[in-house]
């Protein structure tokens, strides 16, 4: 296992160093943080309104950024390397290819988290300008100053911050499933969005496959049962909307949440490693 963990560590960093070399990803970090960065001047309302706004604008920021990262990064991660043939050099080594699979979604999970950390740094060093601003616009009013600082150290972001993180590490664990059948990255990341898009009605397809019983045609039955099953249910991530909203959100559910995303996760690696070992290259 020491030997196994050396090699995935070896691809993981190598996948690392080549994703940080492709320019689109520095453009859509740059293009992130200008958005989150000029995000303090539109908002002019009541306090708790700007602040609303400031959270709402940068999570979706920091959601879509991760999601087109993880989509780009995954689409090019196996079909790049088979294209260019070099996927032959490196298994000829003492290298399994679950191990490749699993380095290939660790150096893309690690790009993603250090993107998402210097996002996360940004939005909170824009919600504590905005709060200077506003106390020293408000002369520093106790009262006033303390609901400023509620809305601005709301501890409760992390957990908005780490279910964001968990919802992008499942999306890229589905395009890295995808990217071991596929030879096209159109296929990867058009696979990758219908999923995702599919995964926001898993709960619907659900409720249907539940009550449908005996009315619906066995057909239908199979293809509800089929999504309710298999795809993930990205409406548990509306916690997120929730906590921007300023509603309290257990901890307990967030933990749920994460618990679910890491066993998906999981599943999906070892089913993306069982069918790449069954591939021919």
């Amino acid at each position: 296992m020491r030997e196994s963990w050396r090699r995935i560590r070896a691809v993981a960093g190598n996948t690392f160093l080549e994703a940080v070399r492709q320019k689109v990803f520095a453009v859509l970090l740059i293009f992130a943080l200008v958005l989150l960065g000029g995000a303090n001047y539109f908002a002019e309302f009541s306090f708790q309104e700007q602040f609303k706004f400031l959270k709402d604008l940068g999570y979706a920021t920091i959601s879509l950024t991760g999601l087109l990262v993880g989509l780009l990064g995954a689409a090019q991660l196996i079909p790049a390397e088979i294209e260019r043939r070099t996927i032959l050099t490196a298994l000829c080594r003492p290298l399994r290819r679950w191990e490749f699979v699993a380095g290939k979604y660790l150096g893309l999970v690690s790009l993603l988290g250090v993107m998402l950390g210097i996002m996360g740094a940004v939005l909170w060093g824009v919600l504590r300008w905005k709060e200077a601003q506003l106390i020293g616009m408000e002369g520093g009013e106790a009262g006033v100053v303390q609901a400023i600082q509620a809305e601005s150290r709301d501890p409760r972001l992390w957990q908005a911050f780490a279910l964001i993180a968990a919802k992008l590490f499942v999306v890229c664990g589905i395009a890295v499933f995808f990217s071991t059948l596929a030879t096209s990255t159109t296929f990867v990341v058009a696979m990758t969005l219908m999923v995702y898009l599919i995964g926001h009605l898993q709960s619907v397809a659900r409720e249907q496959w539940l009550e449908s019983g005996e009315k619906a045609a066995w057909l239908i039955q199979l293809f509800l049962a089929a999504v309710a099953l298999l795809v993930p249910d990205f409406n548990l991530y509306s916690l997120i909307d929730e906590i921007v909203a300023g509603n309290v959100v257990p901890w307990r559910a967030t933990l749920e949440v994460l618990a679910y995303s890491g066993v998906y996760v999981g599943v999906l690696l070892a089913a993306a490693a069982w069918l790449f070992e069954g591939r021919d290259l």
